[in-house]
């Protein structure tokens, strides 16, 4: 009889099926306006469905993801909770906040929330400094560039 599953196979399955989910749903609800339009977005939607699924597999045969030891390996389901729920939570502020507000803050809270000790005064800083040059990266890449709207600050 086989062994039991664990938590990283369970988490693995679950990964797996909503990222073939999310791909779903990205592909079914595609539509282009151009005849190339889906020349970028379609393989990305494919290659993300084809990671989904092999991860989905690897839970499913209970094969190791990971190479590295006990401690690296140790699953931070509570940290990941956190973090989904700040990315839901930076989705639905987008209309209020805008993308250059609300992606500073999403992600200097990230960035305090992947730390594993106390942070320090610089380092809270640094975090800022780093979301802010980020997030003014892909603005200027999305609005300059791709000729994306972002949304932008309500008030």
């Amino acid at each position: 009889m086989a062994a039991p599953a664990t938590t990283a196979d369970k988490i693995n399955v679950a990964v797996g099926a909503l990222t073939i989910a999310v791909a779903g749903v990205f592909w079914v609800q595609r539509s282009y306006t151009t005849q190339y339009g889906g020349t970028f977005p379609d393989p990305v939607i494919i290659v993300l469905a084809l990671l989904g699924a092999v991860l989905l597999v690897l839970g499913l045969t209970r094969k190791a993801v990971g190479q590295g030891t006990e401690e690296e390996e140790r699953m931070p389901v509570r940290g990941l909770l956190i973090a989904v729920v700040l990315l839901a939570a930076w989705v639905a502020a987008l209309p209020y906040l805008g993308y250059l507000v609300g992606g500073v803050i999403f992600f200097a809270l990230m960035a305090v929330l992947m730390r594993t000790g106390r942070p320090s005064l610089r380092g809270l800083l640094l975090d800022v400094v780093i979301a802010v040059a980020v997030v003014a990266f892909f603005y200027v890449i999305f609005t300059e560039v791709l000729y994306v709207r972002l949304p932008e600050l309500a008030f």
